[in-house]
């Protein structure tokens, strides 16, 4: 690879010290210093604009299959007649578990070439919208689909697969065949490819195929992800199902450590707090995405912001729907309103720290050590957003800028590897659109205008 220099612009390394610079060298696709010049390297003028580290996702869904259904593109443009979802109002335990359950044999029923189809142009959304490093926790599509498209754009992928086998404690399929699912994900590992098995909510897991998750992790090596304690209603549910709450039985089954990965986890209860503070869980959650599903992750208990001030990392994430759901910058913004509101304190959340809770804790947690901020020898992983426009005139603090004004579509490029990403996105997106009405009439039984 040539040598790469991205000089003028405002570099925010997001490393632990904050650092801020004006400029990043790049040699064979690793970040080798911050010089303002460099002989013989090919040069990006990054004048007026932010440059930041590569986003790190750590709490994905690919649903993008399921978009003509669930509340999805074939609803009237009006929206005077919605009615909450099964998320709202601390959560619809029953129909939540139900419909996980389903999208089991959804993932099955896509072709290899509709999986990748979908896969390509999934991915792509999450890389042009500064996305270079991706966990999924359960998608309705093929992992070795998604593992695929991610070599192909050249991201980093955490992949899982989509495995339940009970619905509220009634098994709806062998615990065997769960697991051979999850066994199967390691023949996809790679430079480009990790793998980390997720529970995809408690109470579509039997003990069964919780121990046998349990051991393949300590098998392999392997980080483990969970939806725990997400919604009001899910303690008392699972106390009726399995006789303890969802944080403890994770324990229990022996899930529970510092490479657990908590997905949401507002409602633990204090005995929960206790458990994931002694393990040195990681926490991510997705504070964009919240308000419109219904959930009050965040302001009803206020637990999340304690769970980092009692020391735990806490990364930020963006979760799935059927339709788009706002990305990385939209958390980072949500983030640092929510929290400094809930605080009554502008200091409670920096945005630079929202941005580190998008970068370097994010890669922590996926455990992606080479990536997540601006340091000599990681992954030379950038983002650059035009900061130049009315938006930040007299603002010093290009990063403050964005995050009042800025969102995902002012992302202008992006670097993974050392490497500027381009695609074709007309042709990813036709090849989606074909393969999503292929899926959705032979499979779902849409009828498509």
């Amino acid at each position: 690879m040539s040598r790469l220099l991205v000089k003028g612009g405002t570099v925010y390394t997001a490393d632990p010290a904050h650092r801020i610079t004006s400029g990043v060298l790049i040699d064979d696709g690793l970040i080798a210093g911050f010089p303002d010049e460099a002989a013989d390297a090919e040069v990006i003028d990054a004048t007026g604009m932010l440059v930041l580290p590569g986003f790190v996702n750590p709490h994905w869904h690919e649903m993008f299959a399921l978009r003509y259904p669930f509340k999805g593109a074939l609803r009237p443009p009006s929206d005077r007649d919605d009615k909450p979802a099964f998320m709202a109002h601390g959560g619809d335990i029953p129909a939540i578990s139900m419909a996980f359950d389903r999208f089991h044999g959804l993932v099955d029923a896509l072709t290899d070439d509709e999986a990748l189809a979908v896969a390509r142009y999934s991915l792509w959304t999450q890389l042009r919208s500064g996305v270079t490093t991706l966990g999924d926790v359960g998608s309705v599509n093929k992992p070795a689909a998604l593992a695929q498209a991610a070599r192909e754009l050249g991201m980093r992928l955490s992949v899982s697969a989509w495995v339940s086998d009970a619905v509220c404690g009634r098994r709806s399929r062998d615990a065997a065949e769960a697991l051979a699912r999850v066994e199967g994900l390691m023949a996809l590992q790679d430079a480009h490819v990790q793998v980390r098995p997720t529970a995809v909510y408690a109470t579509n897991m039997t003990d069964e195929l919780g121990s046998g998750l349990r051991d393949l992790c300590e098998r392999h090596d392997l980080p483990f992800a969970a939806h725990v304690g997400a919604l009001r209603n899910e303690a008392r549910a699972m106390e009726a199902y399995f006789g303890v709450t969802p944080v403890r039985r994770f324990a229990d089954l022996g899930l529970l450590d510092e490479r657990f990965t908590a997905v949401h986890c507002a409602f633990a209860t204090p005995e929960e707090r206790d458990l994931l503070v002694r393990a040195g869980a990681h926490i991510t959650h997705s504070p964009a995405k919240y308000g419109p599903a219904g959930e009050s992750t965040l302001t009803e208990t206020r637990q999340i912001p304690g769970l980092r001030a009692a020391g735990l990392d806490v990364s930020l994430s963006t979760d799935g729907a059927s339709l788009p759901v706002p990305g990385m910058a939209e958390n980072m913004t949500a983030a640092w309103q929510a929290y400094t509101e809930m605080a009554a304190d502008p200091t409670a959340l920096l945005p630079t720290d929202a941005l580190a809770m998008a970068t370097r804790i994010a890669a922590k947690g996926l455990g992606f050590a080479d990536v997540g901020s601006l340091e000599v020898g990681k992954r030379a992983d950038l983002v650059l957003i035009r900061a130049d426009d009315w938006r930040y005139l007299l603002n010093p603090r290009p990063l403050e800028a964005f995050l009042t004004l800025g969102g995902s579509a002012d992302v202008e490029t992006v670097i993974v590897n050392g490497r500027v990403v381009k695609a074709d996105e007309e042709t990813l997106r036709n090849d989606y659109l074909e393969a999503l009405r292929s899926f959705s009439v032979r499979c779902l039984g849409v009828e498509l205008p």
